[in-house]
């Protein structure tokens, strides 16, 4: 079993967009080197090869023309800026304002999201390679932009041609992606059946793990989704990627309907006679979601690997013989929210079998997308307009702090490196610009991680280097530590630089073997960069994550509020839009994602910073807990239409409406007062139980018939159904009420 999910990790990992990125940038850096450096020229190889590793770092998933104009411009940009370094380089007067420049508006980038942010990553290191490269007049600095811009060119041919070849490619690798996430989502919810198990861990793990499920979410909605939106993707092809898409996102609803309880589940059911059949089944989902999804990655038709209905017959009627032991109606009551488990992974089943014929993605090209269903509505736009940037260009502006941050602290690194007459103060920049970030908890992070594998890859390099002195066995290691490097780039950052250093240092030893003495050089180089990205991020206009949890906090209250609103549209007659309704739970579980990242950041930041830390923490899982009972409403909602009508819920529905808020202008009140503004004034709010009191008399008088029928050995009728329905409506009621005064409760010890 181990081995099985060691070799489905490996596979994973083949067929994810972090490979095939690292296999197209080793490509594109390496050949131009072993070109050249058999025809006998390896000092224009390696121009070339550096143009080629700063265009690629911007090439980014996206639309046809997203990509290319993208590539163009890092083109352009990369070439002003080799231009411009080779000219002023020379001469120490002219650097340091051409660094503060370049610094600054490769940093103002950012603001045009993240294939901006790329694009200027690639603009300092053109700029940090060209003053690595020991030029002795203007000429050679001019020769060597000239190669970096070639380079780039190169590598625009190489992508687009490879695009053109596999235009689906990254489509797939991040849609298969998506579905791998959310099936460990699934496998950390099984683990809340655990006899024993610690239940905030847990959550902990779960709320982390929401986070990785949205952001591949987001990342398949814009590349595919907007590719349609563009009349690029009305291809068979594409028409089954939209529809798994779909199919993902609706199963993302039904695995966050799950929530129940579960301490109260341990106590109803302590050992594991009845919960561990459950965890394996749930377990088994996730699985068969793992194999999906890697074949969608693969471009490969998927094949179930489990028998799943057979598996939910065995615990159905495990739950039948232990429902017929109990005699009494709270007893049998006990196990509705395991029947209503039983329930949706059931319905889980019958897309897990769409998925699979899906996976064929030739198979429903007569099968419509719901045309109720404005897609291009989903997708959001990012502006590149010179307005964008002129209007951050004030301290308010986060995007603008850090272009100056970045700015100071690299003329700071050049500087010193020049003062203590260091013979490459490239490393230090390089280490500058890549490490660090707007935030002081990124900055962090990734400083620990270049420093540690900047030394483990170090002690790695020098050992190979001292056992083995066969240059064929030295080059092949040099070529897999450049696949590894740019393959783990955006999947581990730690390891992406353990093989990044012994690149680097094998380079060395076949260009300049003096240099490997300099080695431990390089450690120090990387750690005095590090140091002064750290005391950068720290002093200079930090941006703490606590100043902006409020207004995550509000917008998470105000997206739950507008998920809960359509989705009652389902139970009160209200006139139901599906597109609004599909809006309003994408924001709901952006929102949420969003909090959770921004919380997870604030605890890397010093403990001083750490304000409110347990309340937000409380409030995130509260909040939460909240969009999973609205999922299950809509759920239900959805998947079995209302029969027993009540006005009941009309009334609830406004009074919860209202309750929610009342609490979001309370969390705009803490904003404004934590960011020196005048807070807005806050209408008086009765909670009660007044508006449940109607719903509470319907659902005893229906247990009294039920208990009679029980007695008198009747069989199902529709008092039953009628029960069963008006009960789950009223526990998810009544705990989304009890979850909005918790909320409440954490709102109030915060203005404390």
């Amino acid at each position: 079993m181990q081995s099985e999910r060691t070799l489905r990790e490996i596979k994973r990992f083949i067929f994810s967009y972090h490979f095939s990125t690292g296999l197209r940038m080793t490509i594109g850096v390496v050949l131009p080197s072993v070109v050249f450096y058999y025809l006998g020229y390896l000092s224009i190889g390696i121009g070339l090869s550096t143009g080629a590793l700063c265009t690629g770092i911007s090439d980014v998933p996206g639309t046809a023309l997203h990509r290319r104009n993208g590539l163009l411009i890092s083109t352009t940009l990369n070439g002003l800026i080799a231009l411009g370094t080779g000219l002023v380089i020379p001469y120490f007067s002219l650097s340091i304002p051409w660094i503060l420049l370049v610094c600054f508006f490769c940093g103002m980038l950012l603001v045009y999201g993240n294939r901006g942010g790329n694009i200027g990553i690639g603009g300092l290191l053109v700029m940090v390679m060209v003053i690595g490269e020991p030029t002795v007049n203007v000429a050679d600095g001019l020769l060597f932009a000239s190669l970096i811009l070639g380079g780039c060119l190169w590598y625009d041919f190489l992508a687009l041609l490879l695009w053109q070849i596999r235009p689906y490619l990254s489509v797939q690798q991040a849609l298969g992606s998506a579905l791998v996430e959310t099936a460990y989502y699934l496998e950390l919810r099984s683990n809340f059946y655990q006899p024993g198990v610690n239940v905030t861990e847990n959550y902990n793990a779960v709320l982390a793990q929401q986070i990785k499920v949205n952001e591949q979410t987001e990342s398949v909605r814009e590349l595919l989704l907007k590719r349609r939106a563009d009349q690029q993707g009305t291809t068979s092809i594409n028409k089954s990627l939209v529809m798994i898409f779909l199919e993902a996102v609706d199963l993302q609803e039904q695995v966050m309907t799950s929530h129940i309880n579960y301490e109260e589940l341990q106590k109803i059911f302590p050992d594991d006679s009845v919960l561990g059949p459950f965890r394996h089944l749930v377990y088994l989902f996730s699985e068969e979601l793992k194999n999906i999804g890697i074949a969608v990655s693969a471009g490969l038709r998927s094949r179930p690997h489990y028998n799943l209905p057979y598996e939910i017959e065995k615990v159905k009627k495990l739950l039948a013989d232990f429902r017929n032991t109990r005699t009494s109606l709270q007893e049998r009551t006990d196990l509705v929210a395991l029947n209503n488990i039983l329930q949706t992974l059931q319905e889980m089943a019958v897309r897990y079998h769409y998925l699979h014929r899906l996976s064929r993605l030739d198979a429903e090209q007569q099968t419509p997308i719901d045309p109720n269903l404005e897609l291009s509505r989903f997708v959001t736009r990012q502006r590149y307009d010179v307005e964008v940037f002129t209007s951050n260009l004030t301290f308010r502006s986060n995007n603008f702090r850090h272009a100056i941050r970045l700015s100071l602290a690299t003329i700071a690194g050049f500087l010193l490196g020049e003062f203590i007459g260091l013979h490459r103060v490239y490393w230090i920049l390089l280490t500058i610009v890549v490490i660090l970030k707007p935030g002081f908890s990124l900055t962090k992070t990734k400083s620990t991680q270049r420093l540690w594998g900047t030394v483990i890859g170090a002690l790695f390099a020098l050992g190979l280097l001292h056992f083995v002195h066969v240059p064929a066995v030295i080059f092949v290691a040099m070529l897999l530590c450049i696949l590894g490097a740019y393959s783990f780039t955006t999947f581990n950052y730690t390891v992406s630089v353990f093989f990044t250093t012994p690149y680097v240092i094998f380079l060395l030893h076949f260009l300049h073997p003096e240099d490997i003495e300099n080695v431990l050089q390089r450690v120090l180089d990387t750690f005095i960069g590090g140091t002064i990205s750290f005391l950068a991020s720290h002093l200079l206009w930090p941006s703490w994550e606590y100043k902006y949890l409020p207004a995550y906090m509000s917008h998470m209250l105000r997206s739950n509020q507008s998920y809960f609103d359509q989705s009652m549209k389902l139970y009160t007659k209200a006139p139901f839009n599906i597109t609004e309704f599909k809006l309003a739970r994408k924001d709901t579980h952006v929102s949420t994602a969003n909090l959770m990242a921004a919380f997870q950041r604030m605890l890397s930041e010093p403990k001083s910073r750490h304000k409110n830390g347990s309340q937000v923490y409380h409030f995130v899982v509260l909040n939460h807990s909240l969009s999973s009972h609205i999922a299950t409403l809509a759920n239900m909602g959805m998947q079995h239409p209302m029969q027993f009508y009540r006005p009941e819920y009309n009334v609830i529905q406004a009074y919860l409406s209202a309750f929610m808020q009342h609490i979001e202008d309370r969390m705009n009140a803490i904003a404004a007062t934590e960011n020196d503004q005048k807070a807005p004034p806050v209408a008086d709010f009765e909670i009660s139980n007044h508006a449940f009191d109607p719903l509470d008399q319907h659902l005893n008088h229906l247990l009294q018939l039920r208990q009679q029928e029980i007695d008198n050995k009747a069989p199902h009728s529709q008092v039953r159904s009628e029960l069963l329905e008006v009960k789950n409506m009223h526990d998810q009621l009544h705990l989304i009420h009890s979850l909005l005064k918790d909320i409440l409760k954490t709102i109030q010890e915060r203005e404390l």
